[in-house]
């Protein structure tokens, strides 16, 4: 199962192009930052990013690219569900059947 936290995290890292700058958006570590990075292409068998040894760039790669394509669908959806979740409990709250 597909792990939102290290999607959103591939997502920041694929538009910053920088692991270090998508850690301070994110607000995490440079290391946790990697870690996700590392943590899902093993378990979607797939690299999503190169990365140029000598001068710190980041490319994402063809598979990468179409894995953020779902990665912003999913992260939207979840984003939606919660905003759902947040006004029915709002609703409930003020006696408000949704």
């Amino acid at each position: 199962m597909l792990d939102l936290q290290k999607l959103e995290t591939f997502r920041m890292v694929a538009v910053t192009s920088n692991f270090s700058e998508a850690a301070t958006q994110l607000g995490y570590t440079q290391p946790t930052v990697t870690f996700h990075i590392q943590s899902l292409e093993r378990e979607l068998g797939v690299r999503l990013l190169e990365r140029q040894r000598f001068s710190k760039t980041i490319a994402i790669t063809d598979i990468g690219r179409r894995i953020l394509e779902y990665a912003e669908r999913l992260l939207a959806l979840a984003a939606e569900a919660n905003a759902k979740a947040v006004a029915f409990r709002r609703g409930r709250s003020r006696g408000c059947a949704q």
